[in-house]
Formats: C-alpha cells, structure tokens, sequence
C-alpha cells in the first residue's frame, strides 16, 4: 500500500483562498481579470504544485497568498488569520536568484536574518551551517560572480531557509537549469520538506516536475484563472525525482492530468490548428 507523503496533514488548513477575484489595470483597456472565484486550501505540512497555461495566474496566486498582491474580492486566511500586507511568516524563491553581488556567500545567506537584527556572530554561524547543509562550504567568501547557475540557487535557497519560514513559496525556481543540476535542487528540496514542518507551496509549468515532487497537483485554468481539478498523488515517501517518473502509478496519472491539461492549452489556443 503507497502512502502520499509521511507528514500528517492537519484538517485545518494552514494557507484558505475563498473566492478569490485578482485583475490588473491597463493604461487603454478595461483591467485585466487574472484570477476569479478562486477557492483553494493548502493542508499543513503540504506539497502543493500548481500547474495550468502560461498567463493563466499561477505566479500571481502565489504572490496574493504571500502578501504582496492584494485581491480585488474574496479572503486569502493565513492558518485563522486574513493576509493583509507582506506575511514575514513565509519565504519566497522565484526563479531570479537575486543575490547581491557585493556580498560575498556568506553575507548573502545571512542576509535575511541581518534584516531582522540578529547578531553578527549568531547570523554568520547559522549561515555556516545552511552553506555546509547545501554543499557550499569552501565558497563563504566567494561573490555571486563567482558560482554556476546551480550554486546560486543553492545559495538563494539557504538564504530563505535562514529565516526559517512555515511556508515556503516557490516560482519555478528551477527553470533555467540544465536538466541534471535541476533534478539534484529537485532531490535536496523533497529532503528539506521531508525532514522538516515547513508547508510548499510549488509553481511549474513542467508536469513531470509537479507531480515528481508534489503531494496534490492542482490545475489552475486558462485566464481568468480558477481550479480546474485537484489530484492526489499516490506515490511513496521518500522519493527521488529521477526513479519516479518510471513508476506505473506515476505514468498513469500523467495520462490522466495531461489530457486535462491539453484541453486547456487547447481553450487558450496554445494548441491551435495551424492548417
């Protein structure tokens, strides 16, 4: 018998969107609608991956759950509270790296906690600690200048886990990678989440990567983006992202979700008949 995930997933939800409406206003055009009537819960302790078409909202889910949108109608609650404003409860790693080239490793990973006023020396071995955890230690006082693609998102990585977020936001955090450098940060993220509490909250437009990594892959449709189906992934823990991919369980539900998927590429016309 499969387990989806060895965490316990509490019946009251750490991260609730109900009916959620988010538009953009335009200069000459009436506001862009992004997301409408979105209703969603993240369980604690959750891997969530969000997929659907490009433009359809995922990004823009993620940055209204975090705080740093606000929604036109609706309610987004942070365990029983409602967000309002930037929630320093979570962290947030997009696909930017965004290191400061003036600090070196170290600094940069100790950059966040810096923010908040801890120590010199308190910041500085946490630092430590979270750059040997990574398998950075020998490069504390190098600068961003000075490390592959893969280096620096592990750095990013260390410099969000610092402050020890409940959530965890992530924005295809991996997409510039060549395929094995990412299937390594694919790998250290699903051991970070299993040996810790923190919630994932996880968006891709790469399928095999949200269902790879996730607990429930939610589809999100075409713009004005709402859920389009919930699926659960029936898969063991612990997993590693290049041996799940062959399981039967895993093809099938691949199946499953892509067709689903392909209607909707289809509806925004990513799929168009070119004849």
């Amino acid at each position: 018998m499969t387990t989806p995930s060895s965490h316990e997933h509490p019946t009251v939800p750490i991260l609730e969107l109900k009916d959620v409406k988010i538009s953009f206003p335009s200069v000459d055009a009436p506001p862009v609608l992004a997301v409408e009537q979105l209703s969603l819960a993240v369980r604690e302790h959750e891997f969530l991956a969000l997929i659907g078409p490009s433009g359809c909202g995922k990004s823009t889910i993620l940055n209204a759950m975090a705080g740093l949108i606000p929604v036109d109608a609706g309610e987004i609650f942070f365990g029983s509270q409602p967000v309002r404003g930037v929630n320093e409860r979570v962290g947030y790693i997009s696909q930017a790296d965004n290191l400061l080239p003036w600090k070196t490793v170290l600094d940069n990973v100790a950059l966040g906690l810096e923010l908040r006023g801890v120590p010199k020396k308190l910041r500085h071995a946490k630092a430590r600690d979270l750059i040997r955890s990574m398998g950075l230690s020998g490069f504390e006082t190098n600068y961003p200048h000075e490390l592959s693609g893969g280096m620096k998102k592990r750095v990013t990585i260390a410099r969000v886990l610092a402050i020890e977020p409940e959530v965890l936001f992530m924005d295809e955090p991996f997409g510039p990678l060549d395929v094995f450098t990412k299937e390594k940060l694919q790998d250290d993220i699903m051991h970070i989440w299993e040996t810790s509490n923190q919630t994932i909250v996880y968006v891709t437009h790469d399928l095999t990567e949200a269902i790879s990594l996730a607990d429930r892959v939610v589809l999100i449709s075409g713009r004005p983006g709402q859920v389009r189906g919930i699926y659960p992934v029936p898969l063991k823990r612990p997993r590693r992202v290049m041996d799940v991919k062959f399981d039967d369980t895993f093809v099938c539900l691949e199946k499953t979700i892509w067709a689903d998927l392909r209607a909707e590429l289809e509806q925004t016309g990513a799929f168009a008949d070119e004849n």
